[in-house]
């Protein structure tokens, strides 16, 4: 039975659309007024009806004589029956759950299951959280940020603190062929001592550092403080500031280098050198070898290694067994102006390593992650930095890597040599050079071809017993042993001059001399070994020998290579 003639037979009105078959009713039900449509086209008014018609599930009825047509079967089958909508509506509500539940995921939050999710259950993996792992990496990244941040604002305090000075003259006409030089490297360092009566800093050490640009060894070349130069026009220097005033110092010939430093500062050294070699000064570094000494104390004390003991004729034991030794500021000073050293090599070359090493160690603890990670520390060191070090286009970092690079002659890939310097000195008591052999040593450097014969470079550097005159003086028991050591010496070549007592009896035997006398005064410690040199730095032209109660009568004649003397104890292995 069709549903309309079931709701028929109930007794229940339907409200239908009139066939040509059936004429319309017009009887009154309870009910609402229902309006119909009659298949010929003409409008009616039905009577009321109990019920309820849905306008939109008027069907063709085709028992009623009104033929379906196929898009009218088309359009019912594609109608959801009742059991399909429901199913529709559950899947929507599933679909906004888990839309829910996802949301809800990502925000943190664990929402309570019900039995309508079990058919098809959320699965755990979706639920991201921020793992352990994940905040340890970024714990350690931040980490590593502050640290190299926190070196970084150390290191340049530190760099800032550095004075800097005019002191390049990368424009001078004295350079030679500065196109051919470009790319090599010419640190120009330069030790002074402390400032003395009149204001002036003299220079004790000059060393060139040279690096060629294509490879090749590091040459240290030592420039005689003493060694007699042109002085050109220079702008006066002012040691209390460390700066320039406005005005010009006249040139003068026939000075030492000691003088340019005094007057001129920085620049008129760089000048001189530049003048001397040829080549381009592309660094300056001044040490100041009494301020050193405080910075030591700054970084509380430095640890250095020696080959053999630093025993000096004048400050006595700095270092008493070779190896590794820890010095306070005070022993520091004492490392670096060490100058009349037992077992020394010629040309000045120890003091120079003894300068740079100690450089090299305040340095490297100065740059060290404790320090540069401890902003009270790296504050307080500015002032001894400032007090110990200036420089021109370096860093502590460059500086570092030239003190590293010339610490050790003795290395592979370092060669150490000195200007070429006669055995005779000026009328002004100068070091002279020898020109031919400076020229070949200066033109090899700047061309980069191999450096002369180290042979040919020291003959002539050191005096023969010709060019050496002395005094002797006699402070022991023994009577006449000033004349009877006199006449040995003028057998071997030597000039004596005054024979005479010493004005009371000693117990060491001593070698006298002012420093411009020091090639002489070695020479003659090397004839009578069991004499001690000690220098006298307020003096000049000073030769003296005293012999004491201790003198074992033997001299002997100097060799003119003389052999390393053989360590008392082995010698230390020093990186």
């Amino acid at each position: 039975m069709a549903p309309a003639d079931a709701a028929r037979t109930a007794g229940t009105p339907a409200t239908g659309v009139p066939t040509n078959d059936a004429p319309l009713s017009g009887a009154a039900t309870t009910g609402a007024a229902t309006t119909g449509t009659h298949t010929n086209g003409a409008a009616h008014t039905g009577a009321p009806t109990t019920g309820t018609r849905r306008p939109d599930t008027a069907r063709p009825d085709t028992a009623r004589g009104t033929p379906e047509t196929p898009a009218d079967a088309e359009r019912r089958a594609a109608r959801p029956t009742g059991a399909a909508r429901a199913n529709d509506a559950e899947e929507v509500r599933r679909i906004d759950e888990t839309l829910t539940r996802l949301t809800a995921a990502h925000a943190g939050v664990t929402l309570a299951r019900t039995d309508a999710d079990a058919p098809a259950p959320l699965p755990e993996r979706v639920r991201v959280r921020p793992g352990a792992v994940h905040v340890l990496v970024a714990v350690l990244a931040l980490a590593v940020f502050a640290v190299t941040a926190f070196q970084y604002v150390g290191k340049a305090r530190l760099d800032a603190a550095v004075t800097q000075v005019t002191a390049l003259d990368p424009d001078s006409g004295a350079i030679v062929d500065a196109d051919a030089q470009a790319g090599d490297e010419n640190v120009l360092i330069v030790g002074t001592e402390p400032a003395g009566a009149a204001g002036g800093a003299p220079i004790d050490t000059v060393l060139l550092a040279h690096v060629p640009a294509g490879g090749g060894d590091v040459v240290g070349v030592a420039v005689p403080h003493d060694l007699e130069v042109n002085r050109p026009p220079c702008r006066r220097w002012d040691p209390a500031t460390r700066d320039y005033v406005e005005e010009t110092v006249p040139a003068q010939a026939r000075t030492p280098l000691m003088s340019a430093f005094e007057v001129g500062g920085p620049q008129c050294v760089t000048r001189v050198v530049q003048q001397l070699t040829g080549l381009a000064v592309t660094r300056f570094v001044g040490i100041d070898l009494d301020g050193i000494g405080d910075l030591v104390d700054a970084v509380g004390g430095v640890d250095v290694c020696v080959e053999q003991p630093v025993v000096d004729g004048v400050l006595g034991a700095v270092v008493p067994a070779p190896g590794t030794a820890s010095l306070d500021g005070v022993r520091a000073r004492d490392f670096v102006a060490a100058r009349s050293v037992t077992g020394d090599p010629p040309g000045g070359r120890g003091v120079l390593e003894r300068q740079q090493r100690l450089v090299t160690a305040v340095l490297e603890k100065t740059l060290s992650r404790e320090v540069l990670l401890d902003p009270a520390r790296t504050g307080s060191l500015g002032p001894a930095l400032g007090a110990a070090l200036t420089a021109d286009d370096a860093d502590l970092d460059r500086i570092l890597a030239t003190a590293r690079s010339v610490r050790a002659f003795a290395a592979e890939g370092v060669t150490f040599t000195a200007v070429p310097t006669s055995t005779e000195t000026s009328g002004q008591g100068n070091t002279l050079v020898r020109d031919a052999d400076a020229a070949a040593l200066f033109a090899a450097l700047r061309e980069g071809t191999p450096l002369p014969d180290q042979t040919v470079l020291a003959a002539g550097a050191g005096p023969a017993p010709a060019d050496v005159t002395l005094d002797i003086l006699n402070a022991s028991d023994q009577q006449g042993l000033a004349a009877e050591i006199g006449g040995t010496l003028e057998t071997l070549g030597f000039g004596v001059d005054e024979i005479g007592n010493a004005p009371q009896a000693a117990p060491d035997t001593v070698i006298r001399f002012s420093p411009d006398r020091a090639a002489a005064a070695e020479l003659l410690a090397d004839t009578v070994p069991s004499a001690r040199t000690v220098p006298d730095p307020g003096e000049s032209g000073v030769l003296q020998l005293v012999l004491g109660r201790s003198f074992d009568g033997v001299v002997r004649a100097p060799s003119t290579t003389p052999a390393a003397a053989s360590p008392a104890t082995p010698p230390a292995t020093c990186a």
